[in-house]
């Protein structure tokens, strides 16, 4: 493997040549997979900040932990429960805290739990057990004003199917529940105001998902200890063709929600004068900029108020996310939208008669959490930055105290940071219009590649597919660029983050233009230089999955596809999947029964003989989303075709895995699947599991 000795690394000792794909790495499977820290949920409740994360090494178990002053976070869920929804399957809104007092979902049985933070005793059940037949599960909580009843989502399986309502459950754990809305087919974000007179709520039907059409309704709440209801519902904003989301009530009683009636997703107010009003909803800036995502999964929070009312909010633009301060107009001056920019990284129409637009100073390139602590003097930021995974991090508004991280050891633990490739920034221009995306260069202390040699290719294709590829650091990334590897993550027509247009521009074309503009990528970075053209491959997870296969079967610059978890017959996922996505694929291919021969025509299990590369399956045995049956038919498939193919299925894992040991066995399948697509004459490498990234997140 090891060919020479050339140049030096930055401590002056002279640099390793070997062949691309077989560089010693500091990043291990077994590492990366206790490293696939997923944090979530950020919140805050007085003081303190409260967080959720998964634990890979614990079998996936998802704790909420409270930081403690920058000292060391601290577990408050009870030891051995898993907190976890499975709404809509994907989960999220498993947990509240409020006044020291701890309300979750455990995934054991999918019921609600109180348990007062540190006392010791066992969690009380607020929600009663589901007659035989029938599974209950809850999400998206939040107490009302009075703290006597907990608002939340409640989906509902049994022989008839499966519904979704809001509901509102005790607290003090008589096992009362009382049905607020049940109305449309799906129901999110239950928001009660803080003096307790409205609750606000979004909902949509099928066959939009709730990023392509949904609504916000208003009712008045009228509630006390013993009973609770709504009157006077209606609809205040969005509609069949505009999306909604992240209701958020401020100290004026006004009504600030996430809409993109423009184009994009910008935050909108409902004065509270105005809250009986239809589409009263003024916007509150004009930018070209997305201040929500898709609500894969519930409780997305991403926008807080400070004491001063001026909003702090996560706003995606170019690619990468920036945490903004949105101050409210002054003395004298009505809401009025505005791009003012005070620190101009931020491209939007001036209007300084407006709300103007302050970029704050912070770390992250991703953030996915915002939460004001402390009546709004302590920030907290969820996000990843490009060197460090998903962590908590206290920031300042004014920039007057740098960021402070809150979750230790989330930086991990590797010999060198400048192994770690970060994202590159790379737009490739196709007969479509240009493709974003990120390049990520291989990249090690210690190695370089033969002189003159290019790199062998990855394509990494985000799953959804109304998802994105972001710049912040992924180990998965890292375990492949480390070893000589290039890694292109493609935001391909459909990705979000670039407005509604471009949201909705894979709408009847999935498998063809999300396909297309991947291969279109790597050709592109092939005809710059960055890699070896001839030797590429390609992966996806779930959604991405199809668009990996599709790459085999659409061209034959792949030398091989790796899916984890991924879509093999679209025609069986929509007949076969959850409630939450079953008419998902109406507008992303189209309606059955009519559209028939364009889901087979588009399903790489019908075209296992035009496959041109190899295969390597990895699927969990438990998927509820992309059941293992697709895979296992593909397999057998491409077998009796005598393509090269490989199938590993994982009981107990789902769709998204959990488990440390699995991460670990795939990730090593993966790396020598690529191996022996790109440089068959290597011999197989017994250090896969052994290396330093273990703390890595």
């Amino acid at each position: 493997m090891v060919e020479q000795n050339a140049g030096a690394d930055p401590s002056g000792h002279p640099k390793t040549v070997a062949r691309f794909g077989r560089w010693p790495s500091p990043f291990s499977a077994a590492g990366v997979a206790s490293a696939k820290i997923s944090r979530s949920g950020l919140q805050a409740d007085g003081t303190w900040l409260f967080w959720s994360e998964s634990r890979p090494g614990d079998g996936g178990r998802q704790v909420v932990v409270r930081d403690d002053g920058g000292v060391a976070p601290v577990d408050i869920s009870p030891p051995a429960v898993s907190v976890r929804s499975r709404v809509h399957e994907y989960g999220g809104g498993a947990a509240t805290v409020s006044g020291g007092v701890l309300f979750f979902v455990d995934q054991a049985d999918e019921r609600l739990y109180r348990s007062a933070t540190g006392d010791g005793l066992a969690p009380l059940p607020l929600t009663p057990v589901p007659p035989a037949e029938v599974s209950l599960r809850y999400a998206d909580g939040i107490l009302s004003s009075s703290g006597s009843w907990l608002i939340c989502v409640e989906e509902r399986h049994d022989g008839w199917g499966t519904g979704h309502r809001l509901v509102a459950v005790a607290t003090d754990g008589s096992l009362r529940l009382v049905p607020l809305v049940d109305a449309g087919d799906f129901v999110a974000a239950p928001r009660p105001s803080p003096d307790g007179s409205h609750l606000a709520w979004v909902t949509w039907n099928h066959p939009h998902m709730s990023w392509d059409g949904s609504e916000l309704w208003l009712a008045d709440l009228v509630e006390s200890d013993s009973r609770i209801g709504i009157a006077r519902p209606h609809r205040v904003a969005g509609g069949d063709s505009i999306s909604v989301g992240q209701p958020f009530w401020c100290g004026d009683d006004s009504l600030v929600v996430i809409t993109d009636r423009t184009g994009w997703w910008l935050p909108y107010r409902i004065r509270a004068e105005s809250l009986d009003e239809r589409d009263a909803a003024i916007p509150l800036v004009h930018l070209e900029a997305e201040f929500h995502a898709p609500d894969w999964m519930l409780g997305q929070s991403t926008m807080a108020e400070l004491s001063d009312r001026s909003l702090i909010c996560r706003m995606h633009q170019d690619g990468q996310d920036l945490l903004v301060r949105l101050r409210p107009p002054r003395a004298g001056h009505d809401d009025r939208p505005t791009g003012t920019v005070a620190a101009t990284e931020v491209r939007g129409p001036g209007n300084p008669s407006g709300w103007e637009v302050e970029v704050v100073d912070q770390p992250c390139v991703t953030i996915t959490g915002v939460a004001v602590a402390d009546h709004g003097r302590r920030i907290g930021v969820l996000g990843s930055t490009r060197t460090t995974g998903t962590s908590v991090y206290e920031v300042s508004a004014d920039g007057s105290r740098p960021a402070r991280l809150l979750t230790p050891g989330s930086a991990g633990a590797i010999a060198n940071a400048a192994d770690i490739a970060t994202a590159e920034p790379f737009v490739a221009a196709s007969e479509a219009g240009p493709i974003p995306g990120f390049f990520y260069e291989p990249t090690n202390t210690s190695t370089i590649g033969p002189e003159g040699a290019r790199p062998p290719l990855v394509v990494f294709c985000h799953g959804g597919p109304t998802g994105s590829a972001e710049p912040a650091f992924d180990p998965v990334i890292q375990f492949f660029t480390s070893r000589g590897i290039a890694v292109a993550a493609v935001n391909y027509r459909g990705s979000c983050g670039y407005g509604r247009a471009y949201r909705r521009s894979l709408q009847g074309l999935w498998g063809i233009a999300d396909v297309d503009d991947c291969t279109a990528y790597a050709a592109a970075l092939a005809g710059a230089g960055r890699i070896d053209g001839t030797r590429m491959a390609i992966r996806g997870t779930s959604a991405g999955g199809l668009t990996a296969l599709g790459g085999l079967v659409r061209s034959d610059r792949f030398a091989g596809a790796a899916s984890w978890y991924g879509v093999t017959d679209l025609e069986a996922l929509a007949l076969e999947t959850h409630e939450f996505e079953s008419r998902y694929l109406d507008g992303l291919v189209g309606p059955l029964p009519a559209a028939t021969a364009t889901y087979r025509q588009r399903s790489p299990l019908r075209h296992p003989g035009d496959i041109s590369g190899a295969v390597l399956l990895l699927q969990g045995a438990d998927d509820p989303v992309v059941p293992a049956a697709q895979a296992e038919r593909f397999a057998d498939e491409l077998s009796a075709h005598g393509v090269r193919s490989t199938i590993e299925v994982f009981p107990g894992e789902s769709h998204g895995f959990r488990r440390a040991a699995t991460i670990e066995a795939c990730l090593g399948a993966e790396l020598e699947f690529y191996r022996s697509l790109f440089d068959p004459d290597g011999t197989p490498d017994p250090s896969i599991g052994a290396g330093t990234a273990g703390g890595i997140t």
